[in-house]
């Protein structure tokens, strides 16, 4: 290529790349994020050269929907468990968290131990789950979901891996219908709703009317919530973009750092009647774990669990700090702790969790499964 032909292609390249900025930060003001993300990123995507990798890349189909919910089998390569695995998110982010980036996604370390993997995408609320209530959720759509991982797996019963609240609604769900549950994985946990730090006090009744913001929005907004995270800790927010820019040179640590605040900033609308509940019944009364709750008018009682349970600590966790998870073992029948020196998202998420957290997760997983003869 000539001289002015390369010059040419700098310019068209540099052009572009401005058009590119302009119309992600117009995006950002057009949505109001107050997440940095929107408006940060294409400034670090293009002074390290990189782009964001795609949304959960472990293949995967779509089994099942109900309304905005998805059940998604992630198959493994080679079945060796009969048991498959189930997994329950939280419904204030998005399930890709656990299938994150090639080489650290938890799905994809399940897969290739042999276990047929499913999740649950929650989707995006809206007004058909705008009234959807407790009783729906676990009566309907994940006691639906778990049918159809049994369909779909040919098993008689799975492991339920609930992470985060998607953990104590794997809990109280297990308390109200055994039947099919083999095993019971709970990750980052809250059990003691007075043990939440600085979101226990926030939520307290007389901080926090949970029934004027419900009654007003219907659904909780993303950026309700978003504010929220963004308040326990905003000097921290806006910091870590400080410690990028510091290895801008290191293409490896960009691109995860990307994916993970894409991930974070990518909330979603909380279901309105299910949040009035989980606010009243857990964060400012404490009823669940006095087994106090109540669901479709009955009480969850978590010694009523008659699976083994494992319930799993981020011990540097400050979303579901260890004290909330702690009271566990003595509220079920058969419980084992696993404690890891890592945060809330580094459980599913930090390079050290496919060497020294999931082997120990698939082994407990593995001694509590059904062998599938002769494999797949």
């Amino acid at each position: 290529m000539n001289r002015p032909a390369q010059a040419f292609q700098r310019i068209r390249s540099f052009v572009s790349s401005q058009v590119d900025v302009s119309r992600s930060l117009a995006q950002a003001l057009q949505d109001r994020s107050i997440n940095p993300y929107p408006y940060l990123k294409p400034f670090i995507e293009k002074a390290a050269g990189v782009r964001e990798p795609p949304i959960s890349p472990t293949p995967h189909s779509v089994v099942y929907t109900r309304g905005s919910m998805r059940l998604l089998r992630y198959a493994a390569p080679r079945r060796r468990h009969r048991t498959p695995i189930l997994f329950v998110y939280s419904l204030i982010n998005r399930w890709y968290i656990l299938d994150f980036l090639p080489g650290r996604s938890l799905i994809e370390y399940l897969t290739r131990q042999g276990y047929d993997v499913y999740a649950i995408d929650w989707g995006t609320a809206g007004p058909d789950e705008q009234n959807l209530s407790w009783s729906e959720l676990l009566g309907g759509h994940l006691r639906t979901a778990v049918r159809w991982t049994l369909r779909v797996s040919g098993s008689e019963d799975l492991t339920l891996y609930g992470y985060c609240m998607g953990g104590t609604m794997a809990l109280a769900y297990t308390a109200l219908y055994p039947e099919g549950v083999r095993n019971l994985v709970v990750q980052a946990t809250p059990v003691d709703f007075s043990k939440g730090g600085i979101y226990s006090l926030w939520t307290q009744q007389r901080h926090f009317d949970v029934d004027s913001l419900v009654d007003a929005y219907g659904n909780v907004p993303t950026y309700v919530l978003e504010s929220g995270f963004f308040m326990a800790g905003p000097v921290q927010r806006i910091t870590k973009w400080l410690d990028v820019c510091r290895q801008i040179d290191d293409p490896g640590f960009v691109t995860t750092f990307l994916a993970l605040e894409r991930w974070g900033s990518d909330a979603v609308p909380f279901p309105g009647e299910v949040y009035r509940q989980y606010i009243r019944d857990c964060y400012q009364q404490n009823l669940f774990c006095q087994n106090r709750m109540e669901v479709g008018g009955e009480r969850v009682d978590l010694g009523s669990i008659p699976c083994p349970v494992l319930n799993i600590i981020a011990e540097q966790d400050n979303i579901a700090p260890p004290a909330m998870s702690e009271p566990l073992p003595d509220l079920v029948k058969e419980c084992e702790t696993m404690r890891f020196p890592v945060g809330h998202i580094g459980l599913s998420a930090s390079s050290k969790a496919p060497v020294k957290v999931w082997p120990r997760i698939a082994a407990w997983i593995g001694q509590r499964s059904r062998p599938m003869e002769g494999g797949e």
